[in-house]
């Protein structure tokens, strides 16, 4: 972008509103361009920060945790910025950053930011503003987020959590080339509702038992519970499915004897890219089962 275009785009960010033309054409010339392909990560959460982004094509996510067990905070479009921490402080960043698609960017560092408001205070006073709306609405989706991702009778993750950190690996798997294999476990118990919920507990713990830091297990539906396996082939994932089996089957026995209810459990095994290459398509196959 020359610098016309830059100012012409820095007039729709809403911190920089309320500057004159000179005062635009000051930033304009300290902003420098840079382009993310889809996957990329601007950011690590926990790692320092010196600068701050403008979206000028493209969508950024904000997201906190480490994969697969992320949780997106924002998505950035078009005439957004973020990273504004990076100029104030020098503590570690509170997110991570990752482009959702090929995007286009113009980043603000610390250094040209602190002679800029040395000269034009009213660039600071407009980006606190922002900032402690942005703080307000953090804190509101922090406190909410254990209830929304947690399913409270089996303690496995939510079908909505889940998949949203399925955008973010298969992302991943595109990007280094690995395969990401899920299989998911489809209940079925004569006898009270109860009864299903303890077999639907009883997977998802021994899915925590065999699983990888890097996996994820969550309630898929009604009567089906999955698990995201990271980096796994169709073999990878075999393997994983025969010590799972071993384990529910050993519970059922008991689960039979011990309640007088029939239960069962089928396996359904899926497998990135050989089944699906799209995220949509995996999730369609999943819920089929």
């Amino acid at each position: 972008m020359i610098t016309i275009e830059k100012i012409l785009f820095l007039k729709r960010i809403s911190i920089f509103r309320s500057l004159n033309s000179q005062e635009l054409r000051m930033i304009a010339e300290v902003v420098s361009e840079e382009e993310f392909a889809a996957g990329e990560v601007l950011f690590q959460e926990g790692r320092p920060g010196d600068c701050m982004y403008l979206v000028v094509e493209g969508r950024v996510a904000i997201y906190t945790g480490v994969a697969p067990q992320t949780k997106t905070l924002a998505v950035f479009e078009s005439g957004d910025f973020f990273g504004e921490m990076g100029l104030y402080d020098d503590k570690p960043r509170a997110a991570s950053a990752m482009a959702r698609d090929a995007a286009r960017l113009l980043v603000l560092r610390k250094n040209d930011f602190c002679e800029l408001i040395s000269e034009y205070p009213e660039v600071a006073l407009g980006i606190m503003k922002e900032l402690n709306q942005r703080l307000r609405d953090t804190n509101l989706k922090l406190r909410s987020f254990e209830g929304q991702i947690l399913d409270k009778t089996t303690k496995l993750y939510s079908r909505e959590y889940f998949t949203e950190c399925m955008a973010t690996e298969f992302l991943k798997a595109k990007k280094e080339v690995v395969g990401l294999s899920f299989i998911v476990a489809k209940c079925s118990v004569s006898g009270e509702n109860v009864y299903l919920e303890q077999l639907l507990g009883e997977i998802g713990r021994v899915f925590g038992l065999h699983q990888r830091p890097t996996d994820l297990s969550a309630r898929l539906g009604n009567a089906k519970a999955v698990i995201m396996l990271c980096e796994a082939n169709r073999d990878g994932a075999g393997a994983f499915l025969r010590r799972v089996r071993r384990d529910i089957d050993k519970f059922i026995v008991e689960f039979r004897e011990s309640r007088g209810s029939e239960a069962d459990v089928a396996f359904f095994t899926f497998v990135f890219p050989e089944d699906s290459q799209e995220r949509e398509a995996m999730i369609a196959l999943l819920d089929q089962c």
